[in-house]
């Protein structure tokens, strides 16, 4: 998926939020729903939404927190079956305006290798021509949220025949069996 193509948008103006908090509530329609579950290959998202605080932050950025939650259904990749699990993420993100002016890179060691520090804050992302799109915020969310690999509770992979397993096992002796002999010949 491209980064400016996302299957559902809700968009602000930045500069709408200038001097106090300001409460949204975002809850895409059954075509929105429907857009998101099949750009995440998923069964069916049933119900989505967000509750954003979006405080202004420093002169033309934004500050986005508050709840995502959806109602989902994954296809189980063990039993295929469908099942739906609930989502709860908190959102924390800020966002400036786009500037011409080029950033230090603070990432860079003093060998020029790229050093992460995975406890400092993440830089703020982009409002591009001072608009913020809540919808995408809420797909790139979502999209970091969903296990690859989606399992139904209770269900079990089992792999393989466990008897030839056992067989195989009990043909091949154990190297410690082999150390051992050569051991207790050794003292014979």
């Amino acid at each position: 998926m491209a980064k400016d193509k996302f299957p559902y948008s809700f968009k602000v103006t930045a500069a709408s939020v200038v001097d106090k908090d300001q409460t949204v509530l975002v809850a895409p329609n059954e075509d929105g729903l429907k857009a998101i579950a099949k750009a995440f290959d998923l069964e069916a998202v049933h119900d989505l939404k967000a509750e954003f605080t979006l405080k202004p932050y420093r002169k033309a950025g934004l500050r986005v927190v508050g709840p995502v939650t959806a109602t989902i259904t994954q296809v189980c990749v063990v039993s295929l079956e469908p099942f739906e699990s609930s989502l709860k993420l908190d959102v924390d993100r800020t966002f400036e305006a786009h500037s011409g002016k080029q950033r230090k890179i603070r990432d860079l060691n003093e060998d020029g290798e790229i050093e992460i520090d995975l406890e400092s804050l993440d830089p703020p992302d982009v409002i591009v021509d001072g608009v913020l799109d809540l919808g995408a915020v809420i797909c790139e969310e979502l999209a970091l949220s969903l296990d690859p690999f989606p399992r139904k509770p209770g269900v079990a992979f089992e792999g393989g025949d466990v008897e030839a397993d056992d067989e195989v096992a009990e043909e091949k002796p154990s190297p410690f069996a082999a150390l051992q002999a050569l051991k207790d010949e050794k003292e014979s």
